[in-house]
């Protein structure tokens, strides 16, 4: 019994945080699979744990059918090549925005960097046409990992209801000649096909490494195409955003970060209190609270976390008294005790090493 619980908390885990991440169909198999342990377990129980045991499966089954329809409608659809239609790349993903800025907690010189570029264009386009402001450009999110790159990227097509092109690196490269850089300009014809659209490639160090220190026949042509699009990211009629985001500015080659290419490089860092305030608001809604638990007391108390670290925190105070539900057949809110066990459990993950690392490069960029 104990250990379809655990194999049912394990997958309950791993389903909130893929759909954190916005991995709605990984997220739902996941909760899948702690249903039908949850399903087993109540087979084998008798009772009130039988009757909270399935209910809980039935609503995780609930979700994972919510879960199955986002998924759906995130499919892209088939392209046409040469009159004919092809099938579609998986990394030609037009995908729906569901959040916006309301949604990001802090990074308000991030914001302020893309509402410049690309929404006050918009709102305001006579006003840009006589200043000269373009709308769209590059942009280069950096920072330590787990604080909001890849959801503000979601946010601007929110703000702007753009269409929302995500790849990897490694769906985009390719060991045959020539094929990197045709997944590239497909990318970026996509887009551009647009009205409004937004680019995002996380780790984008990894499409766009110092030349002088890769020994890749691949890198030395793929470094050029990437560039010679980012140049021309602004030409067309419509709107057209690339961002890209990296932990590791430093291993970006040079000529990516010149002006025309990413016009802005934006540091992304850990959540002041006001943002740490409001993740916790974020990720604790439509969560029973008990009353001795104070967010803001909370919340200063998490100084040095990221908002991944904050995330793992909530989702670990919610699993613990889920098992415990699961085990003794009683209901209860998460109250303070939990709170202050998860502390214990999640430590921060970025080092002031790290923060100093980022802070020199800045000053020497």
């Amino acid at each position: 019994m104990k250990l379809l619980l655990e194999k049912a908390l394990e997958h309950f885990e791993a389903g909130s945080a893929r759909r954190a991440a916005g991995d709605f169909q990984q997220a739902r198999r996941h909760f899948l699979q702690a249903a039908e342990f949850l399903f087993q377990a109540a087979s084998k129980s008798d009772g009130r744990f039988r009757e909270i045991r399935l209910a809980k499966a039935e609503q995780l089954v609930a979700l994972a059918r919510e879960l199955e329809a986002k998924s759906a409608s995130r499919r892209p659809t088939a392209s046409k090549a040469s009159g004919a239609e092809s099938e579609p790349s998986s990394f030609l993903m037009r995908q729906p925005a569901e959040v916006g800025f309301d949604d990001v907690a802090g990074l308000d010189e991030a914001k302020e960097q893309i509402r410049l570029r690309v929404i006050y264009p918009l709102q305001y386009p006579e006003k840009a046409a006589h200043y000269g402001i373009k709308r769209g450009g590059g942009l280069l999110l950096y920072g330590p990992p787990g604080t909001g790159k890849t959801m503000l990227a979601r946010a601007v097509a929110g703000e702007i209801d753009a269409g929302f092109f995500t790849a990897k690196p490694s769906e985009l490269m390719s060991k045959w000649v020539g094929e990197a850089e045709q997944n590239i300009e497909r990318l970026f014809e996509e887009a551009r096909a647009c009205e409004r659209a937004v680019i995002f490639l996380d780790e984008v160090e990894a499409m766009i490494p110092a030349r002088r220190s890769s020994g890749s026949t691949v890198m030395q042509r793929v470094v050029p195409q990437i560039l010679a699009e980012l140049q021309g990211v602004r030409s067309g009629g419509g709107t057209l955003l690339f961002m890209g985001a990296t932990n590791e500015p430093w291993a970006i080659d040079s000529a990516a970060l010149r002006p025309g290419r990413f016009d802005a490089k934006v540091y992304v860092g850990l959540p002041d209190l006001t943002a740490r305030r409001r993740l916790l608001e974020l990720h604790l809604a439509r969560r029973p609270l008990a009353a001795d638990v104070e967010l803001d007391r909370l919340a200063e108390s998490l100084d040095g976390y990221s908002g991944a670290d904050v995330a793992d925190l909530c989702e670990r105070c919610a699993a613990r008294v889920f098992l415990e539900s699961l085990e003794r057949g009683i209901d209860r809110d998460i109250a303070q005790d939990d709170v202050r066990a998860a502390i214990q459990s999640v430590r921060p993950s970025v080092s002031a090493k790290d923060l100093e690392k980022f802070d020199r490069w800045a000053e020497g960029r």
